[in-house]
């Protein structure tokens, strides 16, 4: 393993455990009409737009698991749906799309509600709540939109990885 790949993994490393820190620390983030964002997501995802390969997946898979242990309750969904996410996004980037902002923000348009709306679905449709549609609208919608917010930040700041360590 080269150098550069090293710190460019090292940097990836404590992005992901910094926001996961941020993200975890109580009154830090606030909620935004009943949502709190999930950042790892976007930093996945972004992660995943400058690496190819395993290292996407696994980048993914640990901010999958991190999402997990944090802040969903229970471990696996996270982790599975960044994995397979990750895959997708750098073999797109690799073979098919040109990487700029523009791409990322819609990879995270389509994406995020994705995932969030999945975790809602097999959490609470599935488990027979009662109004589910009124929970999802009073937390869910302002969580979709509030981690996709974040996507900007941190394709700037991959990219600066991705760019710096080469």
């Amino acid at each position: 393993m080269d150098r550069f790949r090293v710190v460019r993994y090292t940097a990836y490393i404590l992005e992901i455990l910094i926001i996961y820190i941020i993200q975890g620390t109580p009154g830090f983030i606030p909620d935004v009409f009943g949502g709190k964002p999930v950042m790892l997501v976007p930093v996945a995802l972004t992660i995943a737009i400058f690496e190819r390969g395993i290292s996407a997946v696994v980048f993914g898979t640990v901010c999958g698991l991190m999402a997990d242990f944090g802040y969903s309750g229970a471990v696996g969904y996270y982790g599975i749906m960044l994995a397979i996410l990750s895959f997708i996004v750098s073999n797109l980037m690799e073979n098919y799309i040109r990487t700029n902002l523009l791409t990322a923000m819609l990879i995270a348009t389509i994406s995020i509600p994705v995932i969030i709306f999945l975790q809602f679905v097999f959490y609470y449709v599935f488990a027979g709540y009662n109004d589910v549609w009124g929970f999802f609208v009073k937390h869910y919608i302002s969580r979709i939109i509030y981690t996709w917010v974040f996507t900007p930040v941190f394709y700037q700041l991959n990219r600066f990885i991705a760019l710096r360590a080469t």
